[in-house]
């Protein structure tokens, strides 16, 4: 159970961070931070991402039994390692001259798009809370 628990924990905070940092860059996002590889991507959107996603951690802790100071670690761990996932398909994207890493859902980027948030936070998520 506590699997599950920290798998659901880990999709929600991924998920967190994606939708709001989407919403706080098109609703406040002028400084681009990264535009020669995402040029989506702002620091205001970054920063609106990250701060829902440290408040849903806290809002989540008892799900898998974190104390506040671990809660606010991870929650901002895994929000930083999920924007730098996304920003690693983005390099591997441009190097390839690929707009889409495929077809399956239009208008997202392709299935990776979906998933390249967990390249790294899947394994960080291992060091840190299961071992």
């Amino acid at each position: 159970n506590h699997g599950l628990n920290l798998f659901l924990y880990l999709v929600v905070l991924i998920t967190t961070m994606d939708v709001f940092a989407y919403i706080g860059g098109k609703t406040f996002g002028n400084k681009k931070i990264v535009p020669n590889i995402s040029k989506g991507k702002t620091i205001e959107g970054t920063l609106t991402g990250l701060f829902f996603t440290i408040i849903i951690s806290l809002m989540l802790r008892d799900l898998i039994k974190l104390d506040v100071l671990e809660s606010i670690t991870s929650g901002f761990l895994i929000g930083v390692l999920a924007f730098f996932g996304d920003l690693l398909e983005s390099v591997f994207k441009r190097n390839n001259g690929v707009k889409d890493s495929g077809k399956l859902i239009p208008g997202h980027g392709g299935l990776l798009d979906r998933f390249d948030s967990y390249i790294l936070t899947l394994p960080a998520l291992n060091i840190f809370l299961v071992n």
